[in-house]
């Protein structure tokens, strides 16, 4: 018996010190060159953002970035009721500058201060000065791994800085810079990078908001219309936003980016006296923004591209051309 013993542990012994064969080896060096070669193409993918989707990445205490925008734009055409595109009788172009200023508070928390100026003009006037200022507080609701996406939590507010109401008599509006009101906005961002090849990974964004307004006292010619005798409250409708934003790398360095923007937002009211008509009534548009990015480093890259609607109720037939640096420290 115990010479069987042995016998089985010698030819055990055997078997597993013999060389593995060529087709094995062959196999083996197939598999690490794969592995190499996937390796060699991935990268860390650096990213300006698309030109509206917000992100679901949170800003490490300790650091910050700052992403001034410049926009030149212009309103040619309104879709009405009937969603019909019908030309302006006064075509109004404008160029706004915006400087969003993150810091992180802490590893789950964020700050996002944006203050913001217009330039107005149409048919040889002008008009325009400082918007209403907004302020974005972030809460980390699950950072990205392997399989699970980048998700957030906003709160928006934006304060009644800009001019709303005694605006200019030629009915143009081209001193209106705010909405009198204060808007508070919840948000939700969810964001994922996507290596559905390696050389030329997906990153996916999307946020949906939803913002209400104060009631706001006018008088005379203002931000939602009326007249020179117009005087009482006015209450904005409550809005709705979609944005899907899609980047794609052609390499770590340059990137096209896709939004598609969707806003709705209900009746305006208004209470009190006016012979001229005071507020809206239920408006949506959808419009895209192409864009490419350059991306110097992780921390410094610009973005350019244009905003133009596609498709409203009761809202304006636009296209505005964006530019944008973005540096993190």
């Amino acid at each position: 018996m115990s010479r069987i013993f042995l016998f089985c542990l010698l030819f055990t012994f055997v078997l597993s010190s013999q060389e593995p064969s060529p087709h094995q080896i062959q196999k083996e060096l197939l598999s690490a060159d794969e592995k190499y070669r996937r390796a060699k193409d991935m990268f860390n993918p650096w990213y300006t953002g698309p030109l509206i989707t917000p992100a679901a990445s949170m800003m490490p205490p300790g650091s910050a970035d700052i992403q001034p925008y410049l926009f030149v734009g212009g309103n040619y055409a309104q879709f009405n009721n009937e969603r019909h595109s019908v030309s302006l009788t006064h075509n109004q172009y404008s160029m706004r500058v915006t400087s969003g200023i993150i810091t992180g508070i802490t590893k789950s928390v964020d700050l996002n201060i944006t203050p913001s100026a217009t330039v107005n003009w149409s048919d040889h006037h002008s008009g325009g000065g400082f918007n209403d200022l907004s302020a974005t507080i972030g809460f980390l609701i699950t950072p990205q791994t392997i399989y699970v996406p980048a998700m957030k939590f906003t709160i928006t507010e934006t304060f009644p800085t800009g001019k709303y109401e005694h605006l200019s008599f030629n009915g143009l509006g081209l001193n209106s810079t705010g909405g009198g009101t204060w808007q508070t906005q919840f948000g939700f961002s969810i964001s994922k990078v996507i290596w559905w090849t390696y050389p030329h990974p997906i990153h996916l964004r999307y946020f949906i908001g939803y913002t209400i307004e104060t009631p706001v006292h006018v008088e005379g010619f203002n931000t939602y219309r009326g007249g020179k005798d117009t005087k009482g409250v006015v209450q904005p409708g409550n809005t709705l936003t979609h944005d899907l934003g899609i980047e794609y790398s052609f390499s770590e360095r340059w990137v096209l980016a896709l939004d598609v923007a969707y806003v709705a937002q209900n009746r305006t009211k208004f209470h009190g006296h006016s012979t001229n008509p005071v507020g809206f009534g239920y408006n949506d548009n959808l419009s895209l923004a192409p864009a490419i990015e350059y991306n110097w480093n992780a921390n410094l890259g610009i973005l350019w591209g244009v905003q133009f609607s596609v498709y409203g109720k009761n809202s304006l037939n636009f296209a505005t051309g964006q530019f944008s640096v973005t540096y993190t420290w």
